[in-house]
């Protein structure tokens, strides 16, 4: 026996599409309309987005492919992203103090890689070895359930200083 659909649930299934469509343009507008901001993107969305700018394709299992192509220096971009985004964007600081071992764990794998030759300056060996530091100091102000502002503060340093390798290693250039 076939299956023949009847009118009526192909009308109930177009409603149903119709409103989950209008649902979900429905927020935005709402927002818009009330002046009230939409929702901060999760972390994982500004990683994306930064990733685009370095113009990183999602590979097969949805990962990024590396950006300067010293793996290790992009694995740890990726925490930076996930982490600094959000504190930048909203003072969201949740994301470094459930990522900061992680980060420490990619500040060590990146000072003792070995960096492409396009990034293998004694400048930016230095400043890998010195994120190991710097990243473990953040991490100990999350260890000591350091106030919101302290942490974003010593980010946002971490950051800065990240930024020497992310701006020493031409592939990954703004």
């Amino acid at each position: 026996m076939t299956f023949m659909p009847n009118r009526s649930n192909t009308r109930r299934a177009l409603l149903a599409s119709a409103v989950a469509a209008l649902a979900l343009t429905a927020a935005p507008l709402a927002a818009q309309s009330t002046g009230a901001k939409p929702p901060a993107k999760p972390a994982d969305a500004h990683a994306m987005d930064h990733a685009k700018m370095h113009g990183a394709k999602p590979a097969a299992d949805e990962q990024h492919e590396g950006m300067s192509g010293w793996k290790e220096l992009d694995a740890y971009h990726m925490l930076m992203m996930a982490t600094w985004h959000p504190a930048k964007a909203t003072g969201d600081v949740a994301p470094m103090r459930a990522k900061a071992p992680e980060m420490v764990g990619a500040a060590k794998l990146l000072a003792s890689s070995t960096p492409p030759q396009a990034c293998a300056t004694p400048k930016l060996k230095e400043a890998a070895t010195n994120l190991v530091s710097q990243t473990q100091g953040v991490a100990d102000l999350v260890a000591k359930n350091a106030a919101d502002a302290a942490i974003k503060d010593a980010l946002k340093l971490l950051h800065d200083k990240f930024e020497v390798l992310e701006e020493g290693c031409k592939p990954m250039k703004h």
